[in-house]
């Protein structure tokens, strides 16, 4: 397989996990419109929700991988001359998640309802 096609298969692999997870989340439910206008409507909507909760996943992602410094502190610690140092080393080390590194759909669902509404869904739940 070619290193493109990999990539895309991932992505679309992880849009549609992503798609699932959001249609998880507590939304009002839909009356979704039934015409071929609306479903088509309702498609692009889907997809650009997978869109955004890739896009926000994606960099969650990237910042959790800029504060983690495990490979700097085992630099480090492979360098050091003595327990002191080790120790020194193990202190640097970054705990926790960094903010922002989880990701937040809260947006792209809500831009989904207010784009699924658009194409003529009606809301079933107050």
């Amino acid at each position: 397989m070619t290193r493109t096609f990999r990539m895309a298969t991932r992505a679309a692999v992880c849009m549609l996990f992503l798609w699932l997870l959001a249609a998880c989340a507590t939304e009002p439910r839909l009356l979704l419109p039934t015409s071929p206008e609306g479903r088509s409507c309702i498609a692009a909507c889907d997809a650009v929700l997978a869109r955004c909760s890739f896009d926000e996943t994606s960099r969650a992602e990237s910042i959790a991988r800029s504060c983690d410094n495990s490979g700097a502190v085992q630099t480090c610690v492979d360098r050091a001359v003595d327990d002191r140092t080790v120790q020194a080393c193990e202190a640097k080390q970054s705990m926790g998640a960094c903010q922002g590194s989880v990701p937040n759909t809260a947006d792209c669902r809500e831009h989904r309802l207010m784009c699924a509404l658009q194409c003529g869904a009606k809301m079933l739940d107050p």
